[in-house]
């Protein structure tokens, strides 16, 4: 007599791994920064006075207005990708526009979708930030370089990979093999390049998501969307992650120069 099959495991909700991935990651962050606050505590507190009002004087009052453009054209670039891919606006009022979890949360769960809205916002952002560092190169405008430089850690942000950012929204759609070699190359940049503190919470939230890949609890693959739209989406986002991780220390480290320099210190 034939035995029964074997019950199959329900699959578990999206809900329930994005919960999972949420506490590894908050685990493993506080865990983290407890050894480096013990063992390397000048790792966290390197550079903090640069952007502090204090400086002010150095950026002028206008750079203000430069952060907020920074915000909007970020979000200008969500509202239109959801425009022109004809998905119903939803509009906030945090940060300055129609934010990718606005338009998506209520919208069918389409991974090739969400990873184009989600990728719209940080790709005009990071434009507007490149802009804003050659004009410095012209210009040699502290100013131009803060803006540029608040830019691209705002627009690295917003890609960790959490649902209610637009990283989580890109995330389903990054490959096994780019976690991979993406976090690898990640955690190398914030060994050999200097501590970034976003590219670290970029870290602690991959780390999670690429572990429930491994053991089967998140989904390897997406009907939704073919393997070259993934190796797109995988390259693009690691790319992103990292050049803008690569930028934003990079100005971090000169505008401390450029501060002693115009306020005559």
């Amino acid at each position: 007599m034939d035995s029964p099959p074997a019950a199959q495991a329900a699959p578990v909700s999206a809900d329930r791994l994005w919960a999972e991935q949420l506490a590894w990651g908050l685990g493993l962050i506080i865990a983290l920064l407890s050894f480096l606050a013990f063992a390397h505590p000048t790792l966290l507190t390197a550079g903090a006075k640069v952007l502090g009002p204090d400086d002010l004087p150095a950026y002028g009052w206008a750079a203000a207005i430069g952060i907020a453009l920074q915000l909007i054209v970020h979000e200008l670039g969500t509202l239109l990708a959801a425009w022109w891919l004809g998905l119903p606006l939803r509009l906030r009022f945090f940060p300055f526009g129609a934010h990718a979890t606005a338009i998506l949360r209520n919208q069918p769960r389409r991974v090739g979708i969400d990873a184009l809205v989600g990728f719209a916002g940080p790709l005009t952002g990071a434009i507007l930030s490149a802009l804003c560092a050659l004009a410095y190169w012209v210009s040699d405008s502290p100013m131009l370089l803060g803006m540029s430089c608040v830019g691209c850690f705002y627009n690295l942000l917003t890609l960790i990979p959490l649902l209610d950012l637009e990283g989580g929204w890109i995330a389903p759609a990054v490959t096994p093999g780019a976690w991979l070699v993406g976090l690898m190359l990640s955690v190398y940049m914030l060994v050999a390049g200097g501590f970034n503190l976003v590219l670290f919470f970029v870290v602690c939230f991959g780390l999670p998501r690429f572990i429930l890949i491994l053991r089967a609890r998140a989904p390897r693959t997406d009907d939704t969307i073919g393997p070259k739209s993934r190796w797109v989406a995988s390259v693009l986002y690691f790319a992103l992650v990292l050049g803008l991780a690569y930028a934003a220390s990079a100005m971090f480290d000169e505008l401390p120069r450029l501060v002693r320099e115009n306020m005559g210190d």
